[in-house]
């Protein structure tokens, strides 16, 4: 990379950038838990924002693309059976008996959406249908409900100190936890994958385009 004054500046910012993340396990064993966690889903938004870009209303698809693509954790991406019901009952009643059909075998498992699209594909549902529905497969997954049952707590309202999903089954296991350390160990590999890029690149978060795009 060019050490032209705007890589400088980048690579200084990621830099500053990085402090903050390391600061925040401390900050969350001096008594300040909540605030450490709020700020754990407000860099991931933060950095997912610069790095996907586009218009404000993909910002819960930006989040749960980071949180899916880079975090290295592949429980974010995985569809909750109920969440998905629900957003097909909402959006694609045509689809109801597809979809019941594949969350029915194991009820309370999380899906893998690869699998949930194959099936989809299989089925009689008209072509575009089957396009549009896949497309929006995301929406259930695990990211997709931190986004609306931490991120908007956290960020607008009074707090959510976590989630916890005590039914649902992953990797064979029952239950488990979104906390302050899940989150935190995906927001740093979030992290370190746009600054390896950014530096490579000399962009802002590695988008060639945010500067146009930025609000």
């Amino acid at each position: 990379m060019a050490n032209t004054d705007e890589n400088r500046f980048v690579c200084g910012f990621f830099n500053k950038f990085a402090e903050r993340v390391a600061r925040l396990p401390k900050l969350h064993s001096d008594s300040y838990s909540e605030e450490a966690f709020t700020l754990c889903i407000v860099y991931v938004d933060r950095l997912a924002s610069g790095y996907y870009g586009g218009e404000a209303g993909r910002n819960r698809e930006n989040f749960c693309r980071a949180l899916k693509e880079l975090s290295g954790n592949s429980l974010f991406g995985m569809l909750h059976p109920r969440e998905l019901s629900e957003q097909v009952k909402k959006y694609f009643p045509d689809a109801v008996t597809v979809i019941a059909s594949i969350a029915r075998s194991q009820p309370h498992a999380l899906l893998d959406e690869a699998a949930v699209a194959g099936a989809i594909r299989s089925s009689g549902l008209e072509s575009s249908r089957k396009q549009k529905l896949i497309e929006h497969l995301w929406r259930a997954s695990i990211a997709s409900i931190c986004y609306g049952e931490i991120r908007g707590p956290e960020v607008h309202g009074v707090g959510s100190g976590g989630l916890d999903f005590d039914e649902s089954v992953y990797n064979g296991k029952v239950g488990f936890q979104i906390d302050f350390e899940l989150v935190y160990e995906a927001v740093s590999k979030i992290f370190e994958h746009i600054r390896r890029e950014s530096a490579q690149t000399g962009h802002w978060f590695g988008n060639p385009n945010y500067p146009a795009a930025r609000p």
